[in-house]
């Protein structure tokens, strides 16, 4: 008899399955991961594209916040920054970056980082993580 009591358990949940299910909600979950994951490929191309024409600067980490995201298990970060470069005064910048484990003890609040910073947009900027300041 157990057998058939598995079988019977099994059809119940299928039923409730089968009430609760929204099709609809699936496919906006669906589409909030496609729209981040297109995001986050936008954000590497325009790193990319930093890396190629940026201009090298320096910067004082103000702040950092965990944003909660991990890709590959390395965490994206907030930063305040802090910026130096070209002539310029000071002015803050806040950034997401992902921060490997080998910059962790380079993100602290105070600590100088390296940076590429965007010749059209001085508000852009890219950490270098273990490049000397």
């Amino acid at each position: 008899m157990g057998f058939f009591k598995d079988v019977r358990r099994l059809q119940q949940q299928a039923n409730e399955i089968s009430r609760t299910y929204d099709p609809a909600a699936q496919m906006r979950a669906g589409m909030a991961q496609m729209q981040q994951a297109q995001l986050s490929l936008q954000t590497q191309t325009a790193d990319l594209e930093l890396q190629r024409t940026g201009t090298p600067g320096a910067a004082t980490v103000l702040a950092l916040a965990d944003t909660g995201t991990r890709i590959n298990m390395v965490p994206l970060v907030r930063l305040t920054l802090l910026v130096e470069h070209g002539g310029r005064p000071p002015y803050p910048v806040t950034t997401e970056t992902m921060l490997p484990l080998h910059a962790s003890a380079q993100a602290g609040v105070g600590q100088r980082v390296a940076v590429l910073v965007d010749p059209q947009r001085a508000d852009r900027v890219l950490v270098r993580w273990g490049v000397p300041v």
